[in-house]
């Protein structure tokens, strides 16, 4: 966190991931946007979760989800960008 950085000039941890894949597309960016913006301060990677993956993960069942909905578009990683 900010506290350790300034104590130490280096981030406790390289990166963190955040998987807001389950909220709505724009819900996710914007969030992710704050984090980031507050990472980058301290030299920390952020990893966003854009799409959704297959099967069962944290308790999210999309085993039931089409082939073509497991892959990010190019307009969602516009998007992000």
């Amino acid at each position: 966190d900010e506290y350790f950085y300034s104590i130490k000039g280096e981030p406790l941890f390289s990166s963190h991931m955040l998987d807001l894949s389950e909220e709505p597309h724009e819900e996710n960016i914007g969030i992710c946007a704050k984090y980031l913006e507050r990472m980058a301060k301290i030299d920390l990677i952020l990893e966003m979760e854009i799409g959704i993956t297959g099967g069962v993960e944290d308790g999210v069942d999309n085993s039931g989800v089409s082939n073509d909905k497991l892959y990010s578009t190019p307009e969602e990683v516009w998007q992000v960008y």
